[in-house]
């Protein structure tokens, strides 16, 4: 039973949960503090408590969560990707072509994309601007869904973002200055390279922005 009360050696304190009270013991310099606590003071502790993961790999870069909503920042490796694109006549056609890496950033229920030239993601990365429609013109990169009911930044949810992503149809709404070659409409040069069966998206039609991956996390998130 012992065993089982002593604190992990890393530990900082620890919480013990005594009959109408709380105790706090603190563990710093080989010493150790003990502080009683009300419950009201346990509640507001952990309801303005936040976390950060930190810079993390694979497809989840970063996530924090807030007591004023959490801020999530994910990105897809380039390649082949199915999507829906609305033609001029106005019927939605299923198109399969090649996609850089997107980058994705989340906060509540608001998102924003960009794209980035390299299949590897870290905070150096330069951003570009993500050569699909239905996102925010100026470089906001603000995702459109339409009426479609977006749900919050979290981990758990992201894969349903993605997917949003990617089988809601793109119509022409903010289809112009997305890329170099068809600047009134990007949903040229993504039919174009669905019918060349293209392999790559080519990286001289993306739009360079003036910032990197980690700007966009310490301007949103860290400059607030």
């Amino acid at each position: 039973m012992n065993n089982l009360l002593q604190s992990p050696p890393d530990a900082l304190g620890a919480l013990f949960f005594l009959p109408g009270q709380y105790l706090f013991k603190r563990f710093e310099a080989g010493r150790e503090t003990t502080k009683a606590l009300s419950s009201e003071q346990i509640a507001r502790a952990f309801r303005d408590y936040r976390t950060d993961t930190g810079w993390i790999t694979r497809k989840i870069l970063r996530y924090r969560e807030e007591p004023e909503g959490n801020y999530i920042l994910s990105y897809e490796p380039a390649g082949q990707r199915t999507i829906f694109v609305e033609s001029e006549g106005g019927e939605t056609a299923e198109i399969t072509l090649p996609l850089p890496t997107l980058i994705l950033f989340g906060h509540r229920n608001d998102f924003y994309l960009w794209a980035t030239k390299s299949k590897t993601v870290n905070k150096q990365n330069k951003l570009f601007v993500a050569p699909l429609p239905n996102i925010g013109e100026n470089s906001s990169g603000k995702i459109c869904f339409g009426k479609t009911e977006v749900p919050e930044a979290r981990i758990e949810t992201l894969d349903k973002i993605w997917n949003l992503i990617f089988h809601t149809p793109f119509n022409r709404d903010h289809s112009g200055n997305k890329c170099q070659s068809e600047p009134k409409d990007v949903r040229q040069l993504l039919f174009a390279l669905a019918k060349k069966n293209a392999k790559r998206f080519p990286a001289s039609e993306l739009l360079e922005i003036n910032a990197t991956v980690g700007d966009l996390w310490a301007q949103a998130v860290e400059r607030k």
